[in-house]
């Protein structure tokens, strides 16, 4: 569900998992060093909002309390920087249910920290964010970043 088999249309899946060398390479880079990594942040544009799992299914990850406190305290780190609002939840119910996400993947592959950052904006540029916003945008996804990972250290187990 999410997925489309079309090639041109945003949601593609692919012709088959891992068809893509940029993705086959990350996922082998993930099973061999899964043991020492304990969070993963993918990002992508646009809708500012911060995901976790899941995307594929309306259900609650076992450690949802550390997730969604980390989640929280990520978006208002970025809020602090120029104000720029973001949601915060699972991917199926925050944005809509998907399939093939690197986040789920990662998590059911035990990773247990994850998450995907849909960065600004909220449709008017789309995917064509102005040069002028890049920076910015950085800015404050870094903080929120650093607040994910003191979080997780401190925190979590």
């Amino acid at each position: 569900e999410g997925a489309s088999n079309h090639p041109c249309d945003d949601t593609y899946c692919g012709p088959f998992p891992e068809s893509e060398p940029e993705v086959k390479a990350v996922a082998n880079f993930l099973r061999k060093h899964r043991k020492h990594i304990r969070a993963y942040l993918s990002f992508h544009a646009y809708a500012q909002m911060l995901l976790y799992p899941y995307s594929y299914k309306y259900a609650t990850i076992p450690n949802f309390s550390c997730v969604e406190s980390a989640a929280y305290k990520a978006v208002n780190a970025l809020w602090s920087v120029y104000g720029v609002q973001y949601r915060y939840g699972p991917a199926s119910s925050t944005l809509y249910v998907s399939s093939g996400s690197s986040m789920d993947w990662a998590y059911k592959n035990g990773i247990p920290y994850t998450f995907a950052f849909e960065l600004r904006d909220t449709g008017h540029f789309g995917f064509l964010l102005p040069e002028a916003l890049i920076k910015p945008t950085c800015t404050e996804t870094m903080l929120a970043v650093k607040n994910i990972t003191m979080h997780l250290l401190k925190k979590c187990p």
